[in-house]
């Protein structure tokens, strides 16, 4: 077979076709990124390029497949609704922190109408944008961009913080639903401002909605239904991608009935059980384990980890990456060794 372009990959391996080599990408890598060049999101941020030379040189000499349109940020936009974000420190994500601290009386004010208004009118997003728009004309053509941005569930828990959010699903439903509806249109908002500045592929992360903290009824009761919805907003991707932290396995088979082109999946997630419920109709996406060998091991460790999982896969639509962002003090000989396992392990 003739050696494929990233995009021809990304593109055959989502249209369940044979590809030269097993698709390789990151899971943001955005702190690994500002570790690396020692720098604070805010530094980076504040770049004239927003920090997307940066990005670029990284996600190519790495050869990625798909390259983050915007680094680290996830819940950052929230930052626009009241979220206090921390940038200071090298090697960190972006953490927002809560905005509703009585839920009862702000929920029912939350205003649909001025949301495109408050993010374009916030300097985070506005940089947010800037990186987007300045990655977008170094790749151009050359590979996929992907935004991934808190999906609503979790945005929403995020406002209230993640404790009492579960509490209020259970003492006020009701409220709840306002939130999310709410959160929906924040997250479709942000991901219309990313495609708009040249992002390509969708990717809400819901770790808020993983097995380790709802159950699956749960999960399809609140989480699935803003999935979708954030989905049908979004006519304008081609690609629309799903993350959900840890003990996800579960969830692997509601979102592949409900369209979604590829799922990242945790290290936690049995990968052979999920591409045989993926039933060839979902592409998984993951699985290596961003705490583990990737982090403290050794290469060659990094290195038959990934052909294992290459190994599992056996020819299904399978995309290798990090189970999850990757630990930002990862030793760059670690990460060569998942590219090197792409190309030779088959």
């Amino acid at each position: 077979m003739k050696t494929m372009t990233s995009k021809e990959r990304i593109d055959a391996v989502l249209a369940h076709k044979p590809v030269d080599r097993i698709p390789f990408c990151l899971v943001d890598g955005g702190a690994w990124i500002a570790q690396t060049e020692n720098i604070t999101y805010r530094t980076m941020y504040g770049t004239e390029d927003g920090g997307a030379a940066k990005i670029v040189k990284w996600t190519d000499e790495l050869e990625t497949d798909i390259v983050s349109a915007v680094s680290g940020v996830f819940t950052a936009p929230l930052n626009a609704f009241g979220c206090p974000i921390h940038i200071d420190s090298v090697g960190q994500p972006v953490n927002a922190g809560i905005a509703l601290h009585n839920p009862e009386e702000e929920i029912p004010k939350l205003d649909h109408g001025t949301i495109r208004e408050k993010l374009l009118a916030n300097e985070f997003v506005q940089n947010m944008l800037k990186q987007c728009r300045n990655v977008k004309k170094l790749v151009g053509d050359r590979k996929y961009l992907i935004g991934d941005i808190a999906a609503p569930f979790t945005m929403a828990a995020v406002m209230v913080g993640t404790q009492d959010f579960i509490m209020l699903m259970l003492d006020e439903p009701e409220l709840v639903k306002r939130l999310i509806d709410f959160t929906t249109h924040v997250s479709a908002e942000v991901f219309r401002l990313l495609h708009e500045n040249g992002c390509d592929i969708a990717f809400p992360a819901d770790p808020v909605a993983s097995g380790n903290l709802i159950s699956p009824g749960m999960y399809e009761e609140w989480a699935l239904p803003a999935l979708k919805n954030l989905k049908n907003m979004l006519p304008e991707y081609k690609y629309f991608f799903a993350h959900i932290c840890g003990a996800s396995g579960e969830r692997v088979g509601a979102l592949r009935d409900a369209g979604i082109h590829a799922f990242s999946c945790d290290w936690s997630v049995d990968l052979d059980s999920a591409l045989e419920n993926a039933e060839g109709k979902m592409v998984i996406f993951g699985n290596i384990n961003p705490a583990g060998s990737l982090l403290t091991g050794k290469p060659e460790e990094v290195y038959a980890e990934a052909c294992e999982r290459i190994k599992v896969a056996a020819g299904r639509p399978y995309i290798l990456a990090t189970g999850c962002d990757m630990g930002s003090a990862t030793p760059l000989e670690n990460v060569k060794m998942l590219l090197k396992a792409c190309k030779d392990c088959v």
